[in-house]
Parts: C-alpha cells; sequence; structure tokens
C-alpha cells in the first residue's frame, strides 16, 4: 500500500472530558485531528486506516468519510481489534462503529496479528491525537517512528 497513514490517540478513558463529545476541548481536538487529514489528503497521503475505536481512532475514520462524502478524494480502510470490539459499548457508539465499517472502502479482519501491528506494518504516515506521554501511545509513537512513518502530532 502506498501513503497510507493511520490514526491514533487517546480513547475516552484517558480524556479529561471522558465521553462528553459536546466538550469543548473535545471539539478543538477533532478539528486539529480534520485539518491534519485535510493537509495530508491534499499532498502526500489519501488513505486512511483506523481500527475504529472509540476515541480519536472513531473521530478519524468519521472523519474521512465525511471528507468522502463531501468530494474529496480519500479512502478509509478499518481494522477492528476484534469482532467484539463494540459488543460492550454505549448503543449509540456501536452503532457509529458499525455504519463506519459499512462505509469503509476496505475492512481487514486480522487473526495473525493485532490491528495495531497491521497498521504499523503497512503506513508511511501516523497521526498521533493527543497526549503522547501515556504509555499506551508513547509506545506506539516509538513503534511508529522505528517502521519509518513520518509522524504528525495534533
Amino acid at each position: 500500500m502506498n501513503n497510507l497513514c493511520a490514526i491514533f490517540g487517546e480513547n475516552p478513558d484517558e480524556l479529561e472530558f471522558g465521553y462528553d463529545e459536546e466538550y469543548y476541548t473535545c471539539s478543538k481536538m477533532k478539528l486539529r485531528l480534520v485539518l491534519a487529514m485535510q493537509k495530508l489528503a491534499e499532498s502526500v497521503c489519501n488513505s486512511f486506516i483506523s481500527t475504529v475505536d472509540q476515541g480519536a481512532a472513531m473521530w478519524g475514520a468519521e472523519a474521512c468519510i465525511a471528507m468522502r462524502e463531501n468530494g474529496a478524494n480519500v479512502k478509509l480502510i478499518a481494522v477492528p481489534t476484534s469482532e467484539l470490539q463494540a459488543a460492550r459499548w454505549h448503543p449509540e457508539r456501536r452503532e457509529r462503529y458499525y455504519n463506519m465499517l459499512e462505509a469503509a472502502d476496505e475492512v481487514i479482519e486480522q487473526k495473525k496479528v493485532s490491528a495495531e501491528d497491521y497498521m504499523l506494518a503497512n503506513i508511511t504516515h501516523a497521526i498521533f491525537l493527543g497526549d503522547t506521554d501515556i504509555p499506551r501511545l508513547a509506545a506506539l509513537l516509538e513503534r511508529a517512528k522505528n517502521a519509518g512513518a513520518e509522524i504528525i502530532h495534533v
């Protein structure tokens, strides 16, 4: 795959506002993410890959779909973390998740390696939204750098 950008970031449990997507800080984070994705799509990368997990990964997937629906030449590749990924989510977020899987250009079901391992093995760029000092994100950031991905912090 050529010029593929992964979307990584904080999950609601790691955010000061939790699941409240109407919170001002959340709106600012989403805007920064969309602007970074648009900039990439206009220059070097029009394919985005996401686990579509709650938080940044879901917002990025939604942004990619919205960009495509509004005329941008972008592609969304979804790599769910498991078949039961959304089973225990709030019904509204679970519905969003399944709608995004339906709207994705490609859904890759990984059984041999984790979704994140698959993503890291195939990307040229990675957007990191939020606090990369969180151990989970710090480890992903280090692995993305080691994979040779161009890193975009937003």
